[in-house]
């Protein structure tokens, strides 16, 4: 019998399958997409008799989805493909008879938490800002997996925090992403519906990273359906801060319905760099057997570990490293510096842009927008939908610290009007002119109302977009750039609009630059030279600040985190880490530090290797 080499026979007997519940356990690299999801689709919609919209690929992450898309979009008959969250979102929208859909239309944008979070502070004056946000994610936190009813009882004073909430999000009439699922699953029961019964054909990508609600939310979409394939991996499960089940691809594929798979080869990474990969783990388990394996074609590759004194000597290596390969004519696209903190990340990037004057480099991560373009979204987002209380709240208190919260409740209660009632009840007249913050309230409701009456009857999508992002204007220039690549032709305002805030809230990677981001942003990407830096004790494993995990499956989770960046790497793979880091950046991250010492003048802090690398063998 001749040896596997690839996954090339494993390819055949999937695609072939008549079983109706088929799962894939992929490795990173393994070809899953082109070699089982995309020719899978292909073969059903090639059958005349099946409706290309009976056909469905759903994805965990927006950028896995997008990557589908590409994929498939050159099919004649393409199949629909998008992150399950947008799935759920369509469901609610297409139905009226639910608890949420009054408030689906208006779901609250990151930026806009800030408002929220003020005015709950009004509401509840014995709890700091600080402490309302954090409130606020575990809240949300238990609203993705747990029945409403069971959330926050435990105290009085959670108690309050979410009657308080939830008597602003109903006069707001805005929704929470994390609520999205929930609602999707408990309507699914309730209903039979045609568009959840109308897939007939489910493929679904990376299944690890679904929590066990939006798990059952698959069961459901897949009750009657002739094929239901799920593809996904364990071992790259990192979302515990978005309560991924990682078990329940295990319990699927045990399954006695299920037809269960495994792909062991991989043609991404380099031989040395999968023997890296395969020793992280076995740190969980040194008894496994189930490893990577290199197809037979695959190159040695370079994987290197390398310590520096100081963590400047750490990015003056990696910056020239980048420069040298660079002016060789190793295009930026080719190159990821991984980091296991943001706050590293962003610092390694200054110090890269300062050094090298040849070389651009950017931080990838969730897209943050300045003042001028969170106004400009909430604007948009105003006219999309006027009756919106969220965008209007969220713009009213844009430019305040405070988000104007005190002033704005002290005039609903002055003219006994809720949040949309204040764009017609407030006349600056009644108010002293020493209330200057009043009067700016008061003056941004008045420019407010100005522009929805001048833009009542837009309906040029064209038009629209160079009036509210300019073509001339610096500041909006990216934010321009972004909207009109995301537009397609045939769009309606609508549809730009809710490509924007599908955008808004995921991380967005350009590659025209060095990428620099933390290895939880990298999942789903790959690159021919990858750098992880600062794998120091203290950054990987870093504190556990999870309400979820306990430190032992913490540690597992930043185990697998390592092993997804390494995993990126194609030819090349570099991680390093410093001796001595910076003293503030120490106690900023609250370190665990051997010592302070003094080197040229500036304090340090002396910190260990991280405990995942000090026992790789790189040799």
């Amino acid at each position: 019998m001749t040896q596997q080499t690839d996954n090339s026979e494993k390819f055949i007997e999937i695609l072939t399958s008549a079983a109706s519940r088929v799962c894939v356990l992929a490795g990173p690299g393994s070809g899953k997409t082109k070699g089982i999801l995309i020719p899978k689709a292909k073969d059903i919609v090639a059958d005349l008799s099946v409706d290309p919209r009976e056909v469905l690929i759903l994805s965990f992450s927006r950028l896995s989805a997008l990557d589908l898309k590409k994929k498939i979009i050159e099919m004649e008959r393409a199949p629909k493909a998008l992150t399950l969250h947008a799935l759920c979102l369509s469901f609610l929208l297409s139905e009226d008879n639910h608890d949420i859909r009054d408030r689906i239309n208006s779901v609250i944008l990151d930026f806009e938490k800030d408002a929220l979070i003020s005015d709950l502070k009004v509401k509840l004056t014995r709890i700091d800002k600080r402490q309302i946000r954090k409130m606020l994610n575990e809240f949300s936190a238990g609203w993705a997996i747990n029945p409403h009813d069971q959330v926050f009882t435990e105290s009085e004073e959670k108690q309050e925090f979410k009657r308080t909430l939830l008597r602003w999000l109903e006069e707001h009439k805005a929704s929470m992403m994390e609520e999205i699922v929930y609602y999707a699953v408990d309507l699914a029961k309730k209903i039979d519906s045609d568009f959840i019964n109308g897939y007939k054909y489910i493929f679904i990508d990376e299944y690890q990273d679904l929590n066990k609600l939006e798990q059952e939310f698959v069961e459901i979409l897949a009750k009657d359906s002739e094929l239901l394939l799920v593809v996904g991996d364990p071992d790259q499960s990192i979302y515990s801060f978005k309560y991924a089940h990682p078990e329940g691809i295990g319990q699927f594929a045990s399954d006695p319905s299920t037809e269960d798979h495994s792909l062991p080869f991989t043609g991404r990474c380099a031989k040395n760099i999968l023997k890296i990969a395969n020793q992280v783990l076995l740190q969980s388990d040194p008894q496994r057997k189930d490893l990577l394996k290199p197809i037979s074609s695959q190159i040695d590759g370079i994987a290197q570990l390398k310590r520096f004194n100081t963590q400047e000597e750490e990015y003056d290596f990696v910056v020239d490293s980048i420069s040298q390969k660079v002016e060789s004519g190793i295009k930026p696209e080719e190159i990821i510096v991984l980091v296991p903190r943001k706050k590293l990340g962003s610092d390694f990037v200054k110090y890269a842009t300062e050094k090298s004057q040849s070389t651009d480099y950017v931080f990838a991560s969730k897209n943050e927008f300045s003042p001028i373009e969170q106004e400009k979204i909430l604007l948009f987002s105003i006219l999309v939908n006027p009756q919106s209380a969220l965008h209007i709240r969220s713009y009213l208190g844009l430019g305040d610290e405070n988000n104007y919260a005190q002033e704005i409740e002290e005039v609903k209660n002055k003219y006994g009007c809720d949040t949309l009632g204040l764009l017609s009840a407030v006349n600056s007249t009644d108010f002293s002119a020493r209330r200057t913050r009043m009067h700016l309230l008061c003056a941004k409701i008045e420019q407010l109302n100005s522009f929805i009456s001048e833009h009542q009857n837009y309906d040029n999508t064209s038009e629209l977009i160079d009036d509210l992002f300019p073509e001339n204007s610096g500041e909006l220039s990216s934010l321009r750039n972004i909207i009109l690549s995301l537009a397609e032709n045939g769009d309606s305002i609508n549809d730009i609009y809710f490509k924007l805030i599908d955008y808004a809230r995921n991380a967005n990677i350009p590659d025209d630059k060095i990428r620099v981001m933390t290895l939880i942003a990298s999942k789903g990407l790959e690159a021919e030279y990858v750098y992880i830096i600062g794998c120091n004790d203290g950054n990987i494993p870093g504190a556990n600040r999870s309400d979820y995990l306990n430190d032992s499956k913490y540690k597992e989770e930043q185990r697998r985190l390592l092993y997804v960046g390494i995993t990126r790497a194609k030819k090349e793979l570099l991680i390093s880490w410093s001796r001595n880091i910076p003293f503030g950046q120490a106690m900023n991250q609250a370190t665990s530090i051997i010592r302070t010492v003094t080197i040229n003048g500036k304090c340090y802090s002396q910190v260990g290797i991280s405990e995942f690398i000090q026992d790789l063998d790189f040799s």
